[in-house]
């Protein structure tokens, strides 16, 4: 009768009566449930539910605590199985929202191909080229023309960022060092703290606003041009590094006194009044329409009564003809 009431159980295999398990304080059936959940391939969560069983006992049999260490690499292995599923499910998410809002990368990369379009629109003779940037590289390099003839190069680094760096200045000299040159723009979404204007200049770099690249192309440009009519001018009288001083100096000069600033000021007061004029344009027409408007309203009316009056006056001759 005893060999009966034997339960095997599914984890190790070992023989156990109704008695064992009830003086264990366990529910007959609960072996069943355990060999349930390890056939439906569910291993860890069968160790799981023996673990919450054993916490209900005060003496936790010697055998289970065995099993538990015979199957810790079982239970690791499914851990990280689960882990890696779950990380390669939140980096799908992630890629889905990013193509929705768009990567910092993206964004970027966008703010960059958009200044070389910006500068042709202004200056066409030049050329432009974000080649560089996808090797590590600046993110445009402008080569400055005058009558098909090279003068010079002016590096720009874009920065669409929220919080200023002092090691954006590094890596735009950087730029500047490789492609030999003095002039380098830093186009930036976010100035330097102490920054009280549209621009400043730090160690030789321009840094302007996103916003006012073309004024600041158009402002060093006319410095590079002048540096090469100065060598060209002056190759047999000062040396070319004196040169290159007395033209940044005066370029420093040139940002520390404002003058750049007045020039972005000058254009946006000019667009300001462009916007003044449209808008009085804009007013203008749709007051005349109005008008024009009320007069249409007044000429209805006016042939309404005409219409009513004349009715009237034909019901009147009407009616004495018929008393006739």
């Amino acid at each position: 009768m005893e060999t009966e009431n034997l339960k095997c159980c599914p984890l190790c295999g070992a023989q156990i009566t109704d008695d064992e398990l009830e003086k264990l304080g366990l529910a007959s059936d609960m072996l069943a449930e355990i060999q349930q959940l390890k056939e439906q391939g569910m291993f860890s969560q069968a160790i799981l539910v023996a673990v919450k069983i054993v916490k209900t006992v005060n003496d936790q049999p010697m055998w289970f605590k065995e099993l538990l260490d015979e199957t810790k690499e079982d239970l690791r292995e499914d851990f990280e199985k689960r882990n890696t599923t779950l990380r390669k499910e939140i980096q799908i998410e992630l890629r889905g929202l990013l193509e929705i809002l768009g990567s910092p990368i993206k964004t970027g990369r966008i703010q960059e191909e958009t200044i070389p379009k910006r500068l042709k629109a202004v200056k066409p003779e030049d050329s432009f080229s974000t080649e560089k940037s996808t090797r590590m590289g600046e993110d445009i390099t402008c080569v400055v023309k005058e009558n098909n003839e090279v003068l010079g190069k002016i590096v720009i680094e874009s920065k669409k960022v929220k919080t200023w760096s002092t090691a954006f200045i590094d890596q735009t000299k950087r730029y500047m060092e490789k492609e030999n040159t003095e002039f380098g723009i830093l186009a930036t979404t976010a100035m330097p703290n102490d920054a009280l204007s549209y621009t400043t200049m730090i160690d030789g770099v321009i840094i302007v606003q996103i916003d006012h690249i073309e004024p600041a192309y158009l402002f060093l440009r006319e410095y590079l041009v002048l540096k090469s009519s100065l060598e060209r001018e002056h190759a047999t009288k000062m040396k070319q590094l004196e040169v290159r001083d007395q033209v940044l100096l005066e370029l420093k000069q040139a940002i520390s006194n404002g003058e750049l600033d007045k020039i972005i000021e000058t254009v946006n007061g000019l667009t300001e009044s462009i916007d003044t004029k449209v808008n009085r344009a804009d007013n203008y027409i749709n007051t005349l329409f109005k008008e024009i408007k009320k007069s249409t309203q007044r000429i209805r009316g006016l042939m309404a009564r005409l219409i009513s009056d004349h009715i009237e006056k034909m019901r009147l001759q009407l009616g004495i003809t018929l008393k006739q």
